[in-house]
């Protein structure tokens, strides 16, 4: 008999991980339409895997991880991290894509999950690929925590208890309450590219890193009226005007230049406060430079 249909929230989520996990990736997507198959209905959310190999979309006049960034880091809801013997290529502000898009989205504070393989590595292994890899291990230690599988199988069950910890986690709270898109989504995540300033005394390249704040509502059509962001013990290095009430509309994100300098600290939590409808709303996100 055919099941009667049901709303449902949907939560992107993102698979980032090097050229090395094919599969890995794939016990992860069989784990994530398992998650669907058992517990969509009663949960009322769907999860949607994506992986930048199936839907990152072509796009010319930007670097490759800015079109990942723009099209699937910024839009997930969930971001699942794997390694296993490899790194990955260094982009201009990180030591790999995937660990570009892992600092990104705790950024932005999404839920971030790491795991690395204990598997043997391969006869054929990179050396120095496996340094690199565990020296970024060994960094990431200091600030968060991450997991460990010893097989694909192994870590799709990891995966589905992280995934079920997310859904119940949501800030919408139970989902049978709420619509995705009712309340304006007020987030603001951190983005930071190098510019050549010139050459030292040897002749090699001088770089800087500039920074900016991006402020987006993620809204599907809900205005924050009213908002106020309060960026902590950032707030003195965010470079706005004013912090006077605005409101703020989906699709129409604002940017203020970010001071980067010694003393500035390196992370924060923001607070917002809005109105919609004469209601008032507030959320905190923890925010990393």
């Amino acid at each position: 008999m055919m099941r009667g249909m049901f709303d449902a929230h949907v939560l992107k989520v993102l698979i980032s991980t090097p050229s090395d996990t094919s599969e890995e990736v794939a016990e992860v997507t069989k784990a994530i339409h398992d998650w669907n198959a058992d517990r969509a209905e009663n949960a009322q959310t769907i999860l949607l895997p994506r992986f930048w190999k199936a839907h990152a979309v072509p796009a010319a006049g930007a670097g490759g991880q800015t079109v990942i960034d723009s099209q699937l880091v910024d839009d997930a809801d969930i971001v699942l991290a794997i390694f296993d013997s490899r790194l990955g290529k260094a982009t201009d502000d990180a030591v790999s894509g995937t660990a570009h898009e892992i600092d990104r989205a705790i950024g932005s504070g999404k839920p971030v999950h790491v795991w690395f393989s204990t598997e043997d590595v391969p006869h054929d292994v990179d050396v120095q690929e496996l340094t690199r890899l565990r020296k970024f291990k060994s960094d990431l230690s200091k600030r968060a925590l991450h997991g460990e599988y010893n097989s694909p199988s192994d870590l799709s069950f990891k995966v589905r208890s992280a995934v079920e910890a997310d859904v119940h986690n949501a800030e919408h709270g139970k989902v049978t309450v709420k619509r995705l898109g009712e309340h304006a989504k007020p987030r603001v995540h951190v983005i930071k590219s190098r510019e050549q300033v010139g050459f030292d005394s040897k002749g090699a390249p001088k770089f800087r890193t500039r920074a900016a704040v991006v402020l987006e509502n993620k809204s599907d059509s809900v205005t924050a009226e009213n908002l106020t962001i309060n960026f902590g013990e950032l707030d003195e290095w965010v470079m706005r005007q004013n912090a006077d009430p605005l409101d703020l509309p989906p699709d129409a994100p604002l940017r203020w230049g970010l001071m980067l300098a010694f003393g500035s600290p390196d992370q924060t939590v923001v607070k917002f406060q809005w109105d919609e409808g004469g209601e008032q709303h507030s959320f905190e996100q923890p925010l990393t430079v």
